[in-house]
């Protein structure tokens, strides 16, 4: 799949919801050298679009999300190493939430959203999908800042420029064998 594709799906996943609310979404993406990857597209769909409904749900109307893609360096040969920032100007959450953000069935009681609001099982199974990619997912927030989660994930590359060389190669051997 081609990273750039990904994040325009999720952005008109979520837009009726973030233009219903009075939302501001910025995607960006920076630093990306490599686009086209391998990778479980319903996974890393689900890791994010939960992130950014999240997002969307605990962020006031006029507040802001942001999506940004980075690449980092030191992957291995044949992957990159990529890094999902979704930050929102959102309620935010308590240090002791925080810490239990990844727990199945973690509520935070929070009065100014009549009484309860859940992230429920949402963070505990992102947590366990991008433990299954091999990956790792942390959170900073503070109450009535707004959150930060970086997802880290090691994607591996469509080696494009190589399979051309290949197959230019083996239709150099085919017309060989033609002459012989």
């Amino acid at each position: 799949g081609s990273l750039p594709e990904i994040l325009q799906e999720l952005r008109n996943i979520v837009l009726v919801d973030v233009e219903a609310k009075g939302l501001e979404l910025h995607i960006d993406t920076k630093d990306l050298v490599n686009e086209a990857i391998y990778c479980d597209r319903l996974r890393l769909n689900q890791v994010l679009l939960n992130l950014l409904s999240n997002a969307v749900k605990y962020t006031e109307p006029g507040g802001q999300i942001q999506m940004r893609l980075t690449e980092k360096p030191g992957a291995p040969q044949g992957f990159a190493n990529y890094e999902f920032l979704v930050k929102d100007t959102g309620i935010g959450m308590s240090r002791e939430f925080v810490k239990k953000i990844f727990e199945p069935f973690e509520r935070e009681r929070n009065s100014t959203l009549s009484g309860i609001q859940g992230t429920g099982l949402g963070m505990a199974i992102t947590k366990n999908i991008v433990d299954m990619m091999g990956g790792t997912i942390t959170v900073q927030s503070e109450k009535g800042k707004g959150s930060e989660f970086r997802v880290g994930l090691s994607l591996k590359l469509q080696d494009l420029e190589k399979n051309a060389a290949q197959i230019a190669e083996l239709e150099g051997l085919r017309a060989i064998d033609r002459a012989a």
